[in-house]
């Protein structure tokens, strides 16, 4: 688990106390809600494709650039490939 300091102004911090007196919330579980909100909009409507191209997540590792639409075509080339090596 990770620790997090956050410094808040006095209206920060009264808005917080404000949330946290009305829902019964620790500042903890209100901020963690929050996050999860801000996360969730975040990602709303996105495909996983888009979520991974905003995060340079496409084209970060070597291969075939359509290794994710025929990875069976590619698994079966390099299992012949093994099998091949094996048998010499």
């Amino acid at each position: 688990m990770k620790v997090l300091s956050v410094r808040l102004n006095d209206r920060e911090a009264a808005a917080l106390e404000a949330v946290c007196e009305r829902t019964g919330l620790t500042p903890s579980k209100a901020v963690k809600l929050g996050i999860a909100e801000i996360a969730g909009k975040a990602r709303a409507g996105k495909t996983l494709g888009a979520i991974a191209r905003e995060l340079d997540l496409v084209g970060c590792f070597d291969g075939p650039p359509d290794l994710g639409a025929r990875h069976d075509h590619y698994l079966r080339l390099a299992l012949k490939g093994r099998r091949a090596k094996s048998h010499r």
